[in-house]
């Protein structure tokens, strides 16, 4: 037995482990950021879509521009992109269009933020859509249109 030789050892096989279990790691932890970043701009836009319908039963910004431009507000950092918020209100009951008793839907749509991870599927392309009712509490003089889908 030559004993200038010595035995091979196993310095590099912990490198390259760890990179064997890093990669799937790491898509799981930002799969989960991901899917995170969903579901907090889905409690968030039930939320928003919960106060618009909330606005619109007591008359609050009687027109479409004004209804849309709170709603957009009250978003705040949960839409990816504040422009591409859209909001519709339909009114539907007896009487005239937002009277007293009649029932107000509110319908509020937006992109959550994406990642853009290569091997993680996104749900719905990140598109989030609440809807609200709420019964019509009070109607000023001047009766409400429904407001139909268009950005604030």
């Amino acid at each position: 037995m030559d004993r200038t030789r010595r035995p091979r050892g196993e310095h590099g096989a912990a490198a390259v482990e760890f990179a064997f279990i890093m990669l799937p790691l790491l898509a799981i932890v930002f799969g989960i950021m991901q899917y995170g970043f969903y579901f907090w701009s889905m409690q968030g836009g039930a939320d928003t879509a919960r106060y618009a319908a909330r606005l619109a039963s007591v008359g609050s910004a009687a027109s479409c521009g004004d209804f849309r431009t709170q709603v957009a507000d009250s978003l705040g950092s949960i839409s990816s992109d504040p422009t591409e918020v859209y909001v519709t209100r339909d009114y539907v009951g007896t009487g005239a269009v937002g009277s007293v008793g009649s029932t107000v839907t509110v319908t509020v749509e937006f992109r959550s933020y994406d990642l853009n991870l290569p091997y993680v599927p996104f749900i719905d392309d990140g598109k989030v859509t609440s809807r609200a009712s709420a019964r019509v509490d009070f109607a000023p003089a001047a009766s409400y249109s429904g407001c139909v889908r268009a950005k604030p």
